[in-house]
This record gives C-alpha cells, structure tokens and sequence, in this order.
C-alpha cells in the first residue's frame, strides 16, 4: 500500500514539474519583457538627462548601480557610482549641458537587460571650463547601456558611449638621439 500511495504521489509530481520552456515561448517572453523594460529604461533617461542638463550630480549618479562602470565617450572608464558621481561633479563644473537620449532598440530577460540608444548634447562653456575648452557641440553620440533591476529599479551597470567627437591627436614621439 505504500508503495503504490508512493508511486501515486510520484507520478502527480511528475505531472506538475514544469515543462521545458520552447524556444518560441521564450522569445514571446522576452520580447514582453523587452517592450516593457524600453518604456521604463526611456523614462529612466529622460530622467537622467532633466538632471544632467540641471547639473545635479548626484542624482545622475543615482542612474548607476554602486559597482557600475562607465566610459563615457573619449575618457577613461569609471569604476563605483561614488567615482563616477566624482567624474560628474568634475565635467558639471564646466558649463551648462543639454542633453536628449532616445532609445532605438532592448534587449530584457528577467532582471537584465541592455538599451542601445542615440543621443544630443551640446555644451556652452561657463567660468570654470578648463583652459581653451569651446563649444565643440553639438555631440551626436550612440550608447550602449546594460541594467539591472534593482529593488524594482533599473539601474546602469556598465555604461558605454561613442561620441562623434574626435579623439585629440596623440603627443608626437620623444625623438631617439
């Protein structure tokens, strides 16, 4: 008798296992969670560039997760919100920016995902910009952007942007004797 309320018990749990997803169920899965993730991470920046273009640091920085890494075009990569909020009270004091980002295509599965997107800025040196810095705008520039949803929040962890700016001509070589 145990035996078989055993192999009965076995056998219901084998019918209410989960079935393997197929493909087909998970790109309808993904592609829900992509489209919903691109209205959210749009909407996140938007925020981003209301508080750049206001000159608020640290709620910029607030886009970011604290281990998040940025490369911002033409710069050094940036490691920890606390630097990157450092690198954004830096580049703040310089002037007044303006910035538009307008995602273009996401790619989410569960609480990850990455935003690719284009963006404007222009930039009008104020007293603080460094020696000879002009307004070398506009920038038109494309990004890539991974996320990750934390307590119900996206946040950047690895933030990468091409800027259509040139890179300045590298120093020419010490001459050999």
């Amino acid at each position: 008798m145990t035996r078989r309320i055993a192999a009965v018990a076995l056998l219901a749990l084998a019918a209410c296992a989960p079935k393997p997803e197929t493909p087909e169920r998970t790109a309808a899965r993904m592609k829900a969670g992509s489209d919903s993730a691109k209205t959210a991470l749009q909407a996140a920046l938007d925020g981003f560039c209301r508080n750049y273009t206001a000159g608020r640091a640290d709620s910029v920085a607030m886009f970011y997760t604290e281990d998040a890494v940025a490369m911002y075009p033409n710069e050094q990569a940036v490691k920890g919100r606390a630097a990157i909020l450092a690198e954004l009270n830096k580049f703040l004091t310089y002037g007044q920016y303006q910035c538009s980002l307008t995602i273009t295509g996401v790619e989410a599965n569960g609480p990850l995902a990455v935003a690719w997107y284009t963006g404007v800025e222009t930039f009008k040196p104020g007293p603080h910009a460094p020696p000879g810095m002009a307004a070398a705008f506009p920038d038109t520039n494309n990004s890539v952007t991974a996320f990750r949803k934390v307590n119900g929040q996206w946040l950047a962890f690895a933030d990468i942007g091409v800027s259509s700016r040139a890179m300045p001509a590298p120093a020419p070589a010490a001459k050999k004797h």
